[in-house]
């Protein structure tokens, strides 16, 4: 998507081993690209069962683990019930509605980074 920023649109039905698939896909992908900050735009799921929020919030855990920081949008309304009622803590994890405001904070978040570094 951007120098350091990479995208996951995710699209249809995800269930617990498409999303185990995801992680491995996403993950080498931060590794390889070296990316600050990936972001998972859930824009085209709309259900989730418990299993496969509890993995994407796990995918999150994982990609700090690599270095970058993972960024969900998107998130519908019954994917936001799911996480709740799991009682997932997202305050260290940045959220947005549409993948245009994730972007321009992580583009902002470069430009400062770059300007530290200089």
């Amino acid at each position: 998507m951007w120098d350091g920023v990479i995208t996951l649109p995710i699209v249809g039905l995800v269930d617990t081993v498409r999303t185990a698939e995801i992680m491995d896909n996403l993950l080498q992908a931060v590794t390889r690209t070296r990316a600050r900050f990936a972001i998972l735009d859930l824009t085209g799921v709309e259900v989730v069962d418990t299993g496969t929020a509890s993995h994407l919030i796990r995918m999150i855990q994982s990609i700090r683990l690599l270095g970058a920081e993972g960024i969900l949008t998107g998130i519908h309304p019954t994917i936001a019930q799911t996480i709740v009622s799991l009682g997932v803590d997202l305050t260290r994890v940045a959220v947005f509605g549409k993948l245009r405001d994730a972007l321009v904070f992580c583009l902002g978040k470069l430009g400062r980074l770059s300007r530290v570094k200089a």
